[in-house]
């Protein structure tokens, strides 16, 4: 059966051949998840307040691209996604650690598949060993870890895996739209510890919502 995902890529493609790539358009199907903490009413802003298909018409072409872009390791295009001002904070695990995760400008991203210097991306999950690597390794690790276009869940504005790390994206990234594509792993039998997923956050800034941030998901100790 074709992802929903996939064929929504292939839609966005061609609005971004078009030059609409900031326009509404359909996107993936929502998968509602029950084993996902709920976000605060507090903590939840514009961008995480909005409902599902709401939040969907809104990045769901801009989900799709970013996607893309990291399948393809295309720098250039993931640069023109991101935020002009922000950029784009990269997070190895569900919580967010705003003093610690890199954040990459548009220019750091243009050639960052290439870009042999390393970064400390964080602190590894139970050892607590940092995590040095260059952009492409954390890519393969902690980014586009599984193949997300195909992904068998996807989600607006409701994380769908879940472990022992705290989600706290709703408070970081209060004005965002979160995307998640979840990836069970190869063993149902395994699922609670082998799942991964890749979250984006997408803000608006002039009419034009911007990548801000993309978190792993995984099974924490």
């Amino acid at each position: 059966m074709r992802s929903p995902l996939r064929a929504l890529l292939v839609l966005a493609l061609v609005l971004v051949s078009c030059g609409s790539l900031s326009s509404a358009t359909p996107s993936p199907s929502v998968v509602k998840s029950s084993s996902a903490p709920p976000t605060s009413a507090a903590s939840a802003g514009p961008g995480r307040s909005l409902s599902a298909g709401d939040a969907q018409r809104l990045v769901g072409a801009r989900v799709a691209a970013t996607i893309d872009a990291l399948k393809r390791r295309d720098g250039a295009a993931l640069a023109a996604l991101a935020h002009p001002t922000k950029g784009v904070r990269f997070t190895p695990y569900p919580f967010v650690a705003t003093a610690r995760d890199v954040v990459l400008m548009r220019v750091d991203l243009t050639n960052v598949y290439t870009d042999t210097k390393t970064r400390t991306w964080g602190v590894t999950d139970g050892k607590g060993d940092p995590i040095t690597l260059t952009f492409s390794d954390y890519n393969a690790r902690y980014i586009y870890s599984r193949d997300f276009v195909s992904a068998s869940k996807t989600a607006y504005n409701k994380p769908i895996g879940s472990g022992n790390s705290i989600d706290n994206t709703a408070d970081v990234y209060p004005n965002a739209v979160l995307f998640e594509a979840y990836d069970p792993g190869p063993d149902p039998a395994m699922e609670s510890f082998r799942w991964q997923s890749l979250r984006l956050l997408f803000e608006p800034d002039g009419g034009t919502w911007y990548l801000v941030g993309v978190v792993h998901g995984e099974w924490t100790i």
